[in-house]
C-alpha cells in the first residue's frame, strides 16, 4: 500500500516536474529575450550618453569660443576708440603745424625782402667808397698845386676820413647784420625743412592710421558675422540639448517602468519558486542518491538556486534604483565577515583553493550582511572566470585610514576598454558573455553597496593572466547614505 502511494506521489511529482520544467524553460526563453532586449537598450543608452557627453563638450567649447570672441571684440572696440581719438589729435597737430609752417614761410619772405634791401644799401655804400677813393687820389695830385689850400684840404680830408670811418664802421655793422641775418635765414630754412619732414611723416602716419582704421572696421564687420554664426550655432546646440534632455527623461521613465516590471516579476516568481523548492527538497529526501532520477533532482536544485540568486539580484537592483535599499549598521568583527564569505564560497567550489593571505582583527561599523554579499560576489566571479586555475587569493590591509580588501584570480582577465563599464547594470563583456552564466547585476549591486558605505572600487586586469578586484572602506566615523 505504501509502495503504491509512493508510486502515485512519484508519478504526480514527475508530472509536476514536467510541468515545472516546461514552465522553467518558457521562463528561461522569456528571460533570454528580455536579456537581449535589455542589452540593446543598454547599448542604446550608452551611445546616447556618449553622444550627449560629446555634445555637452562641444557646447562648452563653443561657449568658451563665444566668450573669447566677445572679449576680443570688446578689446578691438576699445582699440578702435583709442585710434579714433589718436587720429583726431593727429589731425589737430597737423593743422597746428600747417599754420606754423605758413607763419614761418611768411617770416622767411620778410627776411628775404630785408636781405635784398640791405644788399642794395651795401652796394650804394660801396659805390660811395669808390667815389671817395677817387676824390682822395685827385686831391693828392692837386696837393702840390693847391699848397695854400692844404689846410683847408686837410681839414676836409680829416672830415672826409671821419665820414669814411663812420661809413666803414656802418659797413662793418651792416656786414655783421647781414651775416647774422644769413645765419637766421639758414636756421629758418633748416626749421622749415624739419617742419616739412615732420609734416610728411605725419601725413604718412595719418595714412597708416586711416588704413588701420579701415582694416579694424573690416575685422569688426567680419567678427559681427562670426558672432551671428556662433549665436545661431549656440541656439541649435541649445535645442539639441533640450531634445536630449527630453530623450533622457523619456529613457529615465522607461527605466523606472522597467524596474517596476522587474520588481513585479521578481515577486511573482518568488512564490512559485518557493513551492518548487519545497517540492524539490521533498523529492531529495524521498529519493535515494543511487537512484537514476537523483542527478536530475540535484540539477533542478542548482537551477532553483540560480533563479533565487537572479530574483534576489533583481530585487536589490530595484531597491537601489528607488533608493529603498537599507543598511543595518552595526559594529562587527571584519575578519568574521571575510572568513564567513570564504567558507560559504569554498563549499560550492571544491576545485579552487581560496587563500586568505592575511587578516585584520578590528571592529568595523557597517552592514555585515551586505559586506559579505559583496565578498561572495567577488569570490564567485573569481572562481567563475578562472576555470583552468586552482587558486584565488584574498588580501586585507589598512592603507591611509582605509580598510582595503582585494580578491585576485588567475583567470581569463579583462580588456582595458571593458573595465570602466563593469559596474554598470546588465553589462557583460561581449567576448565571453556566451561562455559564462550571469546577467551582469552582481558587480553593479556590489559597487552600490560599497558606495552606500562611502567606499570605492578599483580593478586591475591583464588578458590571460587574471584580475584583481579591490574595494576600500573608510575607517573614520561615517554618515551612511
Amino acid at each position: 500500500m505504501e509502495t503504491n502511494n509512493l508510486a502515485e506521489l512519484l508519478t504526480i511529482a514527475n508530472e509536476d516536474k514536467i510541468h515545472l520544467a516546461a514552465a522553467l524553460e518558457q521562463a528561461n526563453s522569456e528571460l533570454d529575450l528580455q536579456n537581449k532586449e535589455k542589452g540593446k537598450r543598454a547599448a542604446e543608452l550608452i551611445l546616447a550618453n556618449i553622444e550627449m557627453d560629446l555634445q555637452n563638450e562641444e557646447k562648452l567649447r563653443l561657449a568658451m569660443e563665444l566668450v573669447i570672441v566677445n572679449k576680443a571684440l570688446d578689446f578691438q572696440i576699445e582699440e578702435k576708440a583709442k585710434r579714433a581719438a589718436e587720429l583726431i589729435i593727429a589731425n589737430k597737430e597737423l593743422r597746428f603745424q600747417n599754420a606754423e609752417k605758413e607763419k614761418r614761410a611768411a617770416e622767411l619772405v620778410i627776411a628775404y625782402s630785408q636781405l635784398d634791401v640791405q644788399n642794395r644799401e651795401r652796394e650804394e655804400r660801396a659805390a660811395e667808397l669808390i667815389l671817395a677813393n677817387t676824390e682822395l687820389i685827385f686831391q693828392n695830385q692837386e696837393k702840390e698845386k693847391r699848397a695854400a689850400e692844404l689846410i683847408i684840404a686837410n681839414k676836409e680830408l680829416l672830415f672826409q676820413n671821419e665820414e669814411k670811418e663812420k661809413r666803414a664802421n656802418e659797413l662793418v655793422i651792416a656786414n655783421k647784420e647781414l651775416l647774422f641775418q644769413a645765419k637766421e635765414k639758414g636756421k629758418r630754412a633748416a626749421e622749415l625743412i624739419i617742419a616739412n619732414i615732420e609734416l610728411n611723416f605725419q601725413d604718412s602716419e595719418k595714412e597708416k592710421r586711416a588704413e588701420e582704421l579701415i582694416n579694424a572696421l573690416k575685422e569688426l564687420d567680419f567678427q559681427d558675422e562670426e558672432r551671428g554664426k556662433r549665436a545661431a550655432e549656440l541656439l541649435i546646440a541649445n535645442r539639441e540639448v533640450q531634445v536630449q534632455k527630453q530623450e533622457k527623461e523619456r529613457r529615465a521613465a522607461a527605466e523606472a517602468k522597467k524596474d517596476e516590471f522587474f520588481n513585479m516579476v521578481s515577486h511573482e516568481f518568488k512564490t512559485p519558486l518557493t513551492n518548487i523548492k519545497a517540492i524539490n527538497q521533498l523529492l531529495t529526501q524521498k529519493i535515494n542518491k543511487a537512484d537514476n532520477i537523483y542527478p536530475f533532482i540535484a540539477n533542478a536544485n542548482n537551477s532553483i538556486k540560480r533563479l533565487e540568486k537572479l530574483i534576489e539580484d533583481l530585487l536589490d537592483v530595484t531597491k537601489i534604483n528607488s533608493g529603498q535599499i537599507d543598511l543595518n549598521i552595526a559594529a562587527f568583527h571584519f575578519s568574521d565577515a571575510v572568513t564567513n564569505s570564504i567558507v560559504n564560497v569554498q563549499l560550492t567550489a571544491p576545485k579552487h583553493d581560496i587563500l586568505l593571505e592575511n587578516t585584520i582583527d578590528l571592529f568595523y561599523t557597517g552592514d555585515q550582511f551586505r559586506i559579505e554579499q559583496v565578498l561572495i560576489n567577488l569570490l564567485n566571479n573569481a572562481i567563475k572566470y578562472s576555470p583552468d586555475a586552482g587558486q584565488v587569493i584574498v588580501r586585507t590591509k589598512i592603507e591611509a585610514d582605509n580598510l582595503v580588501v582585494s580578491v585576485e584570480d588567475f583567470g581569463i582577465g579583462i580588456a582595458n576598454e571593458d573595465i570602466d563599464q563593469l559596474f554598470q547594470r546588465f553589462y557583460r563583456v561581449s567576448k565571453v558573455a556566451m561562455n559564462f552564466q550571469g546577467v551582469g547585476l552582481g558587480l553593479y549591486i556590489a559597487s552600490e553597496i560599497i558606495k552606500k558605505h562611502n567606499g570605492t572600487f578599483s580593478t586591475t586586469s591583464e588578458i590571460g593572466k587574471g584580475s584583481i578586484f579591490s574595494f576600500s572602506l573608510p575607517l573614520s566615523p561615517q554618515v551612511f547614505n
